[in-house]
């Protein structure tokens, strides 16, 4: 395959799909995807949150989220409520269980960045930059 040619937003794309293969291929044991998996960093790190606003956190659509909720929810990662202060609004909070699979998470990535020796912190920083550029900041 001669990527010499493609433009970076190709080259984004590919890395992306390639990278969410990659992903869901290691949290197969944890039965959560790379999506479930940020989904519940970001629930983990923000505390109970609308879908609308996990959606902004995560940089996706309120639809994609919702999906993604319904998964979790399932499985007994994430519950969802009405808000006592707004009943025309649903809170999303991490459980316990799946408090469990962030820690496991969490594990594995400190596995695999100490396997890895060096970590590309200039891709990560320019990776960074573009989504700060390009993406709208976070509600």
């Amino acid at each position: 395959m001669n990527t010499a040619h493609w433009t970076t937003s190709r080259l984004l794309s590919t890395a992306a799909r390639l990278n969410d293969q990659y992903q869901n291929q290691r949290l197969m044991d944890l039965e959560v995807t790379h999506a479930g998996a940020t989904t519940l960093k970001a629930l983990a790190d923000s505390g109970p949150v609308s879908q609308t606003h996990l959606a902004d956190l995560v940089h996706v659509q309120a639809q994609t989220m919702g999906k993604v909720l319904e998964k979790l929810e399932v499985k007994g990662l994430v519950s969802r409520a009405r808000d006592t202060l707004d009943a025309r609004s649903i809170r999303t909070r991490i459980t316990a269980r799946g408090q469990t699979v962030v820690e496991s998470i969490d594990q594995m990535r400190g596995a695999a960045a100490e396997s890895a020796k060096m970590p590309d912190q200039v891709l990560r920083n320019q990776l960074i930059a573009i989504i700060n550029r390009l993406g709208p900041a976070p509600a």
